[in-house]
C-alpha cells in the first residue's frame, strides 16, 4: 500500500481514488474526534463528511504531505466544535428509547467512557492513539505519517496509554 505522503501527492495531481484511500485510513479516527466532541454518531458522520470534503477542496493548502492525518483530524475537530455550537432545534420526541442492538448499555457506557478519557490526552498522544489502535497503523506509518522516529512514537503512545489507564481506574472504579 502507498504511503500517505504517496497518497496525498496522487490526490493532489487529481487522482481522486487516491484521496478515497486517504478517507479509508482516516475516517474511523475521523468518526472518534467528532464522536467525542458531538456525543451524537449520525452528526459526527456528518461532520466527518464534511471534513473530508473541505480537507479535499484544501488539499493543495497541505505544505507537508506526511502530515495529512493530524491536518484532517484538526479540520475535522475544528467543524465538530462549530456544529456543536450552532443553533439546533429540540428533537421531536425525547422519551423514545432507541434500542441498540448487540450491545449493552454498559457497554456503551464503558466506550464513552474511554473515549471521553481519549480526549484529555494531549493532541500529540490522542492522535497516535487514534491512529495505532482504532485505525490499527503500524508504529512505522504513524511515524512516516507523522515525520516523526518511530522510537518517538513509541514513546508517546506508552506515555499515551499510561495516562489513559490512570484517567479510566479514577473513571470505571
Amino acid at each position: 500500500m502507498p504511503s500517505t505522503k504517496d497518497l496525498v501527492a496522487s490526490a493532489k495531481a487529481g487522482e481522486k481514488s487516491a484521496f478515497g484511500q486517504l478517507v479509508r485510513l482516516y475516517e474511523r479516527a475521523a468518526l472518534i474526534v467528532a464522536y467525542a466532541v458531538l456525543r451524537d454518531y449520525h452528526a459526527a458522520q456528518d461532520v466527518s463528511q464534511d471534513a473530508f470534503l473541505s480537507a479535499y477542496a484544501n488539499l493543495h493548502q497541505l505544505r507537508d504531505a506526511s502530515a495529512f492525518g493530524p491536518w484532517v483530524l484538526q479540520i475535522v475537530r475544528r467543524k465538530a466544535l462549530l456544529a456543536k455550537t450552532a443553533i439546533r432545534p429540540e428533537p421531536i420526541a425525547t422519551d423514545v428509547a432507541v434500542p441498540v442492538v448487540g450491545r449493552s448499555k454498559d457497554w456503551i457506557q464503558q466506550y464513552e467512557d474511554v473515549i471521553e478519557q481519549l480526549m484529555r490526552l494531549p493532541e500529540h498522544e490522542r492522535i497516535v492513539m487514534v491512529l495505532r489502535y482504532v485505525d490499527r497503523h503500524s508504529v512505522q506509518e504513524i511515524a512516516d505519517t507523522i515525520g516523526k522516529p518511530t522510537e518517538t512514537i513509541r514513546k508517546q503512545l506508552f506515555r499515551a496509554v499510561q495516562r489513559l489507564r490512570n484517567f479510566l481506574t479514577g473513571v470505571l472504579s
